[in-house]
């Protein structure tokens, strides 16, 4: 509820409208008497804390705590009653005591891609060897914009040619058992990557070599490895470590 309240003021709605979106989208929980405290509190306090305390949503908040129906819930647990009862305190203390200069809520800053899906990279490897890597899918999310990078299976110094570059598989990975041992070459082949410390795909070392053909199931590629582009070279030198380079005529 905090995290929705907070996106509305950064996507620009005014105070009161916000407020009120808020209390239609919870109103099911108002009715509850074993939710209301929670939902009044958590809007109160996040208020608060932004300098937008709404009097009437301040009221309501101290008449719930006041109320204790939310202590009656932990009735059964004296220490978590205990604990509980310290939260409404402080909780109270801060909508009853001087609040903060309203601050500006801003939307997150995200870096936009330039990349597209299908769109290939190349990474020259210290062995000489070039490894490929396919845009499967854009991530776009409300705090980010980021490439899900596939590897291809690829061997070679030089970039081939178009018919066969639409006709690489994706490479395989390779298991590994979750004991404590160093991860083998490839244990990852896909990674969701981002831009840290302004460091995009062609000052890592990256070049946007050409376009391949989508696969089934692209749009929706998921991949559980993260990280960002000054990351990605140093895991693909770890996977052609032990590989020897093949060097073209």
């Amino acid at each position: 509820m905090r995290d929705e309240y907070r996106e509305m003021l950064e996507d620009g709605l005014d105070d009161d409208e916000a407020t009120q979106r808020m209390l239609d989208a919870y109103a099911d929980a108002l009715d509850d008497p074993d939710e209301a405290t929670s939902v009044w509190l958590a809007l109160a306090v996040t208020q608060s804390k932004l300098g937008r305390l709404d009097p009437r949503v301040r009221e309501r908040a101290l008449a719930a705590i006041d109320k204790g129906a939310d202590l009656a819930r932990w009735s059964d647990t004296p220490r978590l009653a205990a604990k509980r009862r310290d939260v409404l305190d402080k909780a109270r203390a801060q909508l009853t005591g001087p609040q903060p200069q309203r601050k500006k809520v801003r939307p997150p800053s995200r870096h936009v891609t330039d990349l597209q899906p299908g769109d290939v990279l190349s990474y020259r490897a210290a062995n000489g060897n070039l490894v490929l890597l396919r845009v499967a899918r854009i991530d776009n999310e409300r705090h980010s914009v980021a490439p899900v990078l596939v590897a291809l299976d690829f061997s070679g110094t030089h970039m081939p040619p178009q018919p066969e570059l639409d006709s690489l598989a994706d490479k395989s990975r390779t298991p590994f058992r979750l004991d404590g041992s160093r991860l083998p070459p490839w244990a990852s082949t896909s990674w969701r990557v981002a831009v840290f410390k302004r460091i995009d795909y062609d000052i890592a070392g990256f070049q946007r070599v050409g376009r391949t053909t989508a696969r089934p199931g692209d749009p929706d590629f998921r991949t559980s490895t993260y990280g960002s582009w000054q990351q990605l070279p140093h895991e693909l030198e770890r996977n052609l470590t032990d590989a020897p380079a093949t060097f073209e005529q």
